[in-house]
């Protein structure tokens, strides 16, 4: 086995001693242990390790923050937590921040904890240079980033399973979220999957421009047709159509498009003899059409034609466990060229601001973060400043203007009578545009919500545009 390097973290040093013992003297591998948090940060902050042992609890420090603060300046590296306080609760806030596993204190049952750390080396050795074990190398190439514990994990499972089904598929999910990565990887997993990806992105056209180019027309159909074309239908022939925003799609187009599903044939337009296709449909919404077929605006024939199997995409702020591996995913895939084998990171306070974000425009928005960071930061290791100012949240400092403060009380008032009107609200926004003295405003306005929600805790973030874990943050800062 390649000599790896493990880095030990506890306060005990009869612990210390034991995995220094077990590491180097036994498996031949390179070991180095540090007896509090601080000591641990100056080792992880100069070298990089394949495996840190982490305990939960120290005198200085505590497991999670540096398991955050490993995963800042060693995204490669896998974090086994040491607990003797072994509570489910402790176990899922680790592995949620991208904790391998965990292991109970005191170690009872050597030969489990061989197997267990045994395991773990053995995936380190086997896994492809530069990239973390975790990592979907089969997802990968279609650029779907997501942890072993991930669960997007069930989603590209099924839709591996049913890839050479002839059934139309229907993806639902926020904006941001990848359901055209999705797409591509069913296709890529069919037997259609020599063929080209057809996207078509059904809210970006005209209902005219979009029946031609779903269609394709027919010379003189319209001023302009100097001569026949085909439509994305007949190109897509053996091969698969991707509909994304199937939702905009006009009545007239859903209309045409239930056709094309029940009988595999179409008419372009001024055309007056069918064309023939064989087209694997997967559509896409934003929305949701059940509800859009409730409404009213989308046909409920059409959508039984096309939701013969749904997959549902979750959201970012529903994959937190992804987020250590997509961070470091769109810096490898941005990074400018500093060197070979150059590391570029964010320091331990703007990754914990990147893992607390609620990431409502999802994986695009984090790309776009992570592509401006690196664009304005010149540095191997960015800061927390670099980022938005809405994206750091409660790290925001607040300070008003005298002419401001004067009317402070009754400017409260307002805003809370607008919040408390509207369904939802930015409240980030209102921060970059208003300031208060050590925050007195942000403490009093949360105070204010809570109150007349009754103290429910969950509708008050809701109706502020904040996590509830922002809002106890801000709430307890009070007391």
């Amino acid at each position: 086995m390649e000599k790896l390097k493990i880095l030990v973290i506890d306060d005990e040093v009869e612990v210390c001693t034991f995995f220094s013992f077990y590491f180097q003297e036994e498996k031949g591998l390179t070991v180095q242990v540090a007896y509090s948090g601080k000591d641990a940060r100056a080792c992880f902050s100069n070298n990089s390790y394949d495996l840190a042992l982490v305990d939960l609890k120290l005198p200085d420090d505590d497991g999670i923050s540096l398991l955050k603060a490993i995963k800042a300046s060693n995204p490669y590296c896998r974090v086994m937590i040491m607990t003797g306080y072994s509570t489910i609760k402790s176990a899922v806030e680790a592995i949620k921040y991208g904790a391998d596993d965990y292991i109970d204190k005191p170690f009872d049952d050597l030969n489990q904890l061989d197997e267990i750390l045994g395991q773990v080396l053995q995936e380190i050795q086997d896994a492809e240079p530069h990239f973390t074990p975790e990592l979907d190398a089969d997802a990968l190439n279609y650029g779907i980033v997501l942890a072993k514990n991930s669960p997007l994990k069930q989603v590209l499972a099924l839709g591996k399973k049913i890839a050479n089904k002839k059934i139309p598929i229907l993806i639902e999910g926020e904006t941001g979220t990848g359901k055209e990565l999705l797409a591509r990887f069913i296709h890529g997993h069919s037997h259609r999957g020599n063929q080209p990806f057809i996207p078509v992105n059904c809210g970006a056209l005209t209902e005219t421009l979009l029946e031609s180019e779903l269609f394709g027309y027919e010379k003189g159909a319209f001023t302009g047709a100097s001569g026949t074309r085909k439509g994305f239908f007949e190109i897509a022939h053996n091969s698969t159509l991707f509909l994304d925003e199937i939702n905009s799609a006009s009545p007239a187009i859903q209309l045409k498009l239930l056709r094309v599903l029940e009988t595999g044939e179409f008419f372009r337009v001024g055309g007056e003899t069918p064309v023939k296709t064989d087209v694997r449909i997967i559509a896409a919404s934003n929305q949701n059409l059940r509800q859009a077929v409730q409404e009213g605006y989308f046909r409920e024939d059409l959508f039984y034609r096309l939701d013969v199997v749904k997959l549902l995409l979750p959201s970012l702020k529903e994959r937190k466990a992804d987020l250590p591996l997509l961070i470091q995913y769109f810096i490898d895939k941005n990074k400018p060229e500093k060197g070979e084998g150059s590391l570029i990171s964010f320091t331990p306070k703007a990754f914990e601001a990147l893992m607390n974000y609620s990431w409502p425009g999802n994986v695009r928005e984090l790309s776009n973060i992570i592509i401006r960071a690196l664009t304005l930061c010149e540095e191997k290791e960015i800061p927390a400043h670099i980022l938005p100012k809405h994206i750091l949240g409660t790290s925001v400092s607040m300070t008003l203007s005298e002419e401001q403060g004067k009317d402070w009380h009754s400017w409260r008032e307002n805003q809370l009578h607008f919040i408390m009107s509207q369904d939802s609200i930015q409240f980030m926004d209102i921060l970059e545009k208003w300031e208060a003295e050590k925050c007195l405003f942000l403490q009093s306005l949360i105070m204010e919500v809570l109150k007349k929600t009754e103290n429910d805790q969950k509708e008050a973030a809701r109706l502020l545009g904040i996590t509830p874990r922002t809002l106890r943050y801000w709430k307890n800062e009070q007391k």
